[in-house]
């Protein structure tokens, strides 16, 4: 699922910024379309699946965990300092582009094939390495990138560079995260995986809004972003590396209802 979402946002975003130089409306008749084919193609291509039901609060039992909620802390926190840049990226790369969008259209897509790299290269280094460090690693390497947005996106070809750079390692944090979370509580996996993607989505949320604050209250220019996110992402590494020191407890199983009952019926 990870890979399918990053192959669309490594060729989404590039696609309609294209797509929309013609007329913004296209863009968002070309995502409904895509939506329309993406159902029907869910509909008649996968085979049913049905899971035992679980209650809300079944499904919350894994937060009681502190372990956990570091874990959904760093992939928030992650995300929020890569879209205090990224949400404002278009501006951000008009020194780089002269405000053309064919070239505006070839650095996304530079930084989406890095995402897509990173995603496919995360899933090997998390199985020879230790996650942990895979994560310090990508967390600092982010952060110098984006300490360098207001030297990279002066001039196309570095801003290039820069954008892949920045990009592989925004695909490789997920990957550790949801390798820590699986760890942590294996039973427990659908629901743990699931919370991730909305903490995920939480960060991306949070960093839209921090950026515009940040240009609205210290009158910073969108390429300026950089160093303040590169700042939250300091913040984030410093996190992980103090979480990671704590002994990790494993999440509790968030087990079905039916199998719950049948257990109690064999006692």
């Amino acid at each position: 699922m990870l890979g399918g979402l990053t192959l669309a946002t490594a060729l989404g975003l590039p696609l309609g910024t294209l797509i929309g130089r013609a007329d913004w409306h296209l863009t968002l008749w070309a995502v409904a379309g895509i939506g329309l084919l993406a159902t029907v193609g869910v509909a008649l291509g996968l085979p049913k699946v049905t899971l035992p039901a679980a209650s809300l609060p079944d499904r919350l039992r894994p937060l009681k965990q502190g372990r956990v909620l570091a874990l959904l802390a760093v992939t928030s926190l992650a995300f929020l300092g890569a879209y205090t840049l990224y949400t404002y990226i278009a501006p951000a790369l008009r020194d780089a582009t002269g405000g053309n969008e064919s070239l505006l259209t070839l650095i996304l897509l530079a930084w989406g094939v890095g995402t897509l790299a990173g995603n496919i290269i995360a899933g090997r280094l998390v199985d020879r390495h230790d996650t942990a460090r895979v994560l310090t690693g990508t967390l600092a390497l982010a952060a110098l990138a984006l300490a360098l947005t207001p030297l990279a996106t002066r001039a196309l070809t570095s801003a290039l560079i820069w954008a892949a750079v920045w990009g592989v390692t925004v695909g490789v944090v997920v990957v550790p995260q949801q390798h820590g979370l699986i760890a942590l509580g294996p039973a427990a996996a659908p629901v743990l995986l699931g919370i991730n993607s909305s903490a995920l989505y939480f960060g991306v949320a949070l960093g839209g809004g921090f950026g515009g604050l940040a240009q609205e209250w210290f009158g910073l220019a969108p390429a300026e972003l950089g160093p303040v996110a590169a700042g939250v992402t300091v913040l984030t590494l410093l996190w992980h590396l103090a979480t990671t020191r704590r002994p990790a407890v494993q999440a509790p199983a968030t087990p079905a209802p039916a199998l719950a009952d049948h257990e109690k019926s064999r006692a």
